[in-house]
């Protein structure tokens, strides 16, 4: 495996496990609403969802790239 597959299988991984783990946050505000998982979900939650969502972009466009697409 090269250094430039195995640094974006590192960012799509990490992007997977940001996106887990503010499914997770949001599951649990879903389930029981009290303060805590609200407080939970606004500062967690949806800050991961944007980065996995920002990390995959990313990744995108340097396939995008890579293919002479963009």
């Amino acid at each position: 495996m090269s250094g430039e597959s195995f640094a974006r299988t590192k960012t799509l991984r990490l992007a997977l496990f940001a996106a887990t783990l503010g499914i997770l946050f949001s599951l649990a505000l879903l389930l029981k609403e009290t303060p805590y998982t609200l407080v939970g979900f606004m500062f967690l939650g949806q800050p991961l969802l944007a980065l996995a969502l920002l990390l995959l972009a990313v990744e995108v466009v340097r396939d995008l790239r890579a293919r002479g697409v963009l």
